[in-house]
C-alpha cells in the first residue's frame, strides 16, 4: 500500500521530498500539489509537512486522510480549492506549528472525535454525526476559522478558551440540526448580576433555559452538560438550594433592556424575559449566579468566586446582524460571536465619518458600557453594589460601586470583548439613532488575560485622574491623547458619564462646558494645557485629586497640578502627592483644571510680596499689614463657593488697613490688588 501511495502522490506533485519515519509516518519536505480532479487517500500512516518556508504543500483535488495525526509544520496554500476529509478509524488530530489551511474540510470519522491541537484555517467546514458525542474538538486557546459555510451535522466542542471566527461579509449560511458547544465564566453568587449575550442560537433567539452546567464536563460526554435546573414561580428572594449538579438559577432576574428610555426602569420591567423570553443575536440580558461554586460549596458575599463552565450549546451565530435603537434611548447588547470582538471596529461600524468612523451617523455615543457587581449580599436593588465600567475609542475605565465606593471594580475594558459579554450602548439625544451593526469583520481570535489586553503604541499619552470623595468613593477619568480627535466633543472617543453622581461627591471632565464625561480624547498636550473639571459635592467635606496612572507624557511636560481658581494656586499632584481642598455642597464647574505648569511660580513678577492679611474677630475687620506701604488699589473677598461678597477700594499705602466685614464662620478667599496688578491671596477662615 506505501508504494502505491508515493507513486500516486509522485504522479499529481511538481517536486515532493518524502520519508518513512520508523513510527510509520510520512514527512514532506519539498513541494507537494494535489491536482484538480485527482483524490489521494492515506490510510494507516501519521502526515508531517514539515516544508519549510520555500515549498508549499496545496491540494487541488480530493485527500482523504485515515492516520491518526496530521501535523503541519511548514507551507501550506491558503488559495487552494480541494477538499480534505478526515475518516479515520481511531481518534484523529491536526497538530503542528504552523496554521493548516484547508478549503474544504470534512469531519467524517464516523468512530471517534478529530481533536485540533493547532490553529486551523478554512473556507467551508461540514461535520458529520458520529459515535461519540463530540465529533470535532477544538483545544483550548486555539482558534478555528471557516471563512464561509460551518454545517454542523456533527457535534463541535469548543475546549477552554477556543474560539469560532468566521470572515465572510453577509448574513450566515451556517446550518446543520447539531450544535457548537462553548463556555463561559460568571458569578457564583446569587444576588449579584453579569451581563450576558449568547454566541449561539436555536431557531434563530436564545433562551436562558437553553444554558447548561457543565462544570462536571469532561469534553468527552455530553450527559455531563446538563441543562440547568430552574426556579420559576417569580419569587424575587428565594435562596437557591444548590446542591447537586445541573445547579439552580432563579429566573426572576433574567431581564433583557430593548431600545428603552435611557435610565428607565420600565424598559427593564417590559422585558422581563425569564426562562422562556426570548434575544435575538446581539443581544443581551441579565442573570444571577447559581450561589455555589462548581463542587457545590456555598459562594456569596465579597469573596465570590466565578462559576467556571456555563456551556451555551446551538448553532453558531455568524455573519450580519443589527438591532435597532431610538434617540434618548439605552439597549442592553452584548458580543454576539463564539469569538471575540473588536470593540475598536464595533464602535467605528456604529459612529459617522467626521468622528472616525465607518458609518453615515452617529447610532449611539460610540461608548460602552461594563456593568461590575462588586458587593451586596441580597436582592434589594437599594443594597447592590456595583457600576459600570466604560470604554470608548480612548480607552477604559473601571466601575465604581455605587453604594460603598471604596469596592472598585476589578477590571478596566479592553479593547477585546470576551465571548458572551453583555454591554450596554446609550444614543443620547443628540445621536442620530438607527441599526446597531454587528459584522464578522469586528471578530477576531483574543483570548482573556494577557492576550486580550490591547497594548498601545508608546508614544500614545494616557492620563488617568482619580477623585477620593468623603464617602471612599474612587472616580477615575481618562484623558487620553488622539492625534485624530478635536478639542470638542469627540462622539466613540469622549465618553458620557451612565452612573448617577456617586453619594458624597463625584468628578468628570468638562468639554466646552458640556456635560460630564469620563474619557476625554484631545489630539495634542503641551504645557500650556488646561482641562477643566466639574466636581459635585453632596455635602460639605473634603475631597482629595491625584494621579492613578500616567503613560508617555510628550518631551518637555514632567509635572501635573491642578490649579484652583478659588485662589489661583496650584497644586502638584502624584501618586503620593494629592490635593486636598474642603468644600460646600454644590457644584463647581471649571473651578478646577488639570494643568501642567504652575504659572505663579514661573511669572512672580505678579505676585504681590510683603503683605500679609488676618481677620479681627474683635473688631470684625479685615487687617491688611503692608510693610513696605505699597500702593494698593483694590480688595475682593469671595465665599468658598466662589461667590463675591465683599469689593473694596482700599487707595492707600498705609503700613496697616483695616476693612469693616461682617462675617459669618467659614473659609473665605481674600485677594489684594495694587495699582500695578500685582496681587497678593490668601485664605481667612473664621471660626
Amino acid at each position: 500500500m506505501f508504494n502505491q501511495v508515493i507513486m500516486k502522490l509522485f504522479y499529481f506533485s511538481i517536486i515532493t521530498l518524502w520519508s518513512l519515519a520508523l513510527s510509520a509516518q510520512l514527512t514532506n519536505k519539498g513541494d507537494f500539489k494535489i491536482t484538480s480532479g485527482s483524490t489521494v487517500y492515506i490510510s494507516g500512516l501519521d502526515i508531517v509537512n514539515d516544508n519549510g518556508t520555500s515549498h508549499i504543500w496545496s491540494n487541488d483535488g480530493h485527500f482523504i486522510f485515515k492516520g491518526d495525526n496530521f501535523t503541519n509544520n511548514g507551507t501550506m496554500d491558503a488559495a487552494a480549492t480541494g477538499t480534505t476529509e478526515f475518516s479515520g478509524v481511531n481518534q484523529q488530530a491536526i497538530k503542528g506549528t504552523s496554521t493548516a489551511y484547508f478549503h474544504n474540510l470534512n469531519i467524517n470519522n464516523a468512530n471517534n472525535a478529530v481533536v485540533q491541537e493547532s490553529i486551523v484555517d478554512t473556507d467551508n467546514m461540514t461535520v458529520s454525526d458520529g459515535a461519540v458525542d463530540f465529533d470535532y474538538k477544538v483545544l483550548t486557546d486555539k482558534s478555528l476559522t471557516v471563512n464561509d459555510v460551518a454545517t454542523l451535522n456533527g457535534d463541535v466542542r469548543m475546549e477552554g478558551s477556543a474560539q469560532l471566527i468566521q470572515t465572510h461579509a453577509g448574513v450566515s449560511n451556517n446550518t446543520g440540526g447539531k450544535y457548537l458547544w462553548i463556555d463561559q465564566q460568571g458569578t457564583t453568587n446569587q444576588y449579584w448580576y453579569n451581563y450576558w449575550s449568547a454566541p449561539v442560537n436555536r431557531g434563530g433567539v436564545w433562551r436562558m433555559m437553553y444554558l447548561k452546567d457543565g462544570a462536571q464536563g469532561d469534553n468527552v460526554n455530553q450527559n455531563k452538560y446538563p441543562d440547568v435546573q430552574i426556579i420559576s414561580n417569580n419569587n424575587a428572594t428565594n435562596d437557591l438550594p444548590g446542591q447537586t449538579h445541573p445547579v439552580t438559577l432563579n429566573a426572576y432576574w433574567v431581564y433583557a433592556f430593548k431600545n428603552a428610555l435611557d435610565g428607565s426602569y420600565q424598559g427593564w420591567y417590559d422585558n422581563h424575559i425569564q426562562q422562556n423570553g426570548t434575544v435575538s443575536p446581539g443581544e443581551g440580558y441579565t442573570m444571577k449566579g447559581p450561589g455555589v461554586d462548581k463542587d457545590l460549596n456555598a459562594a456569596n458575599g465579597n469573596a465570590t468566586t466565578e462559576y467556571e463552565s456555563w456551556t451555551f450549546a446551538g448553532l453558531p451565530n455568524d455573519g450580519d446582524y443589527s438591532l435597532t435603537i431610538d434617540p434618548g434611548n439605552d439597549y442592553l447588547i452584548g458580543n454576539p460571536y463564539p469569538g471575540a470582538l473588536d470593540a475598536d471596529k464595533f464602535i467605528k461600524d456604529n459612529i459617522s465619518a467626521g468622528n472616525g468612523g465607518n458609518n453615515a451617523s452617529d447610532i449611539f455615543n460610540g461608548t460602552l458600557y461594563f456593568w461590575e457587581q462588586t458587593g451586596g449580599n441580597d436582592h434589594f436593588g437599594r443594597n447592590y453594589q456595583g457600576g459600570y465600567a466604560t470604554y470608548d475609542l480612548t480607552g477604559g475605565t473601571p466601575a465604581t460601586s455605587w453604594i460603598d465606593g471604596s469596592s472598585v471594580g476589578t477590571k478596566t475594558p479592553q479593547q477585546f470583548i470576551p465571548v458572551a459579554q453583555g454591554f450596554t450602548v446609550w444614543s443620547e439625544t443628540t445621536n442620530d439613532g438607527g441599526n446597531i451593526l454587528f459584522k464578522n469583520s469586528q471578530r477576531k481570535f483574543e483570548t482573556e488575560g494577557a492576550n486580550s489586553v490591547f497594548i498601545r503604541p508608546a508614544a500614545q499619552t494616557n492620563i488617568r485622574l482619580g477623585l477620593d470623595t468623603p464617602l471612599n468613593y474612587h472616580r477615575q477619568l481618562l484623558l487620553g491623547i488622539r492625534p485624530q480627535t478635536t478639542n470638542g466633543i469627540d462622539v466613540g472617543w469622549d465618553a458620557p458619564n451612565f452612573d448617577s453622581d456617586y453619594p458624597g461627591a463625584d468628578m468628570y471632565w468638562l468639554i466646552n462646558n458640556n456635560r460630564d464625561f469620563l474619557i476625554q480624547a484631545v489630539p495634542t498636550l503641551t504645557e500650556d494645557s488646561k482641562f477643566p473639571l466639574k466636581v459635585v459635592m453632596a455635602s460639605d467635606d473634603t475631597v482629595s485629586i491625584g494621579i492613578d496612572e500616567v503613560e508617555n507624557l510628550p518631551a518637555g511636560i514632567s509635572n501635573l497640578f491642578i490649579y484652583d481658581d478659588f485662589d489661583q494656586s496650584y497644586h502638584a499632584i502624584s501618586a503620593t502627592d494629592k490635593f486636598e481642598v474642603f468644600l460646600n455642597a454644590g457644584t463647581y464647574e471649571g473651578r478646577f483644571q488639570l494643568v501642567f505648569k504652575d504659572a505663579a511660580a514661573s511669572n512672580p513678577e505678579l505676585q504681590l510680596n510683603d503683605i500679609s492679611a488676618y481677620f479681627d474677630t474683635v473688631n470684625h475687620d479685615i487687617v491688611i499689614l503692608n510693610s513696605q506701604q505699597q500702593n494698593l488699589s483694590n480688595l475682593r473677598l469671595y465665599a468658598l463657593t466662589g461667590q463675591e461678597v465683599l469689593s473694596e477700594n482700599l487707595a492707600s499705602a498705609a503700613s496697616e488697613i483695616r476693612v469693616p466685614a461682617q462675617l459669618t464662620t467659614g473659609i473665605y478667599l481674600l485677594k489684594v490688588i495694587s495699582n500695578d496688578q500685582k496681587t497678593y491671596t490668601t485664605k481667612l477662615i473664621i471660626k
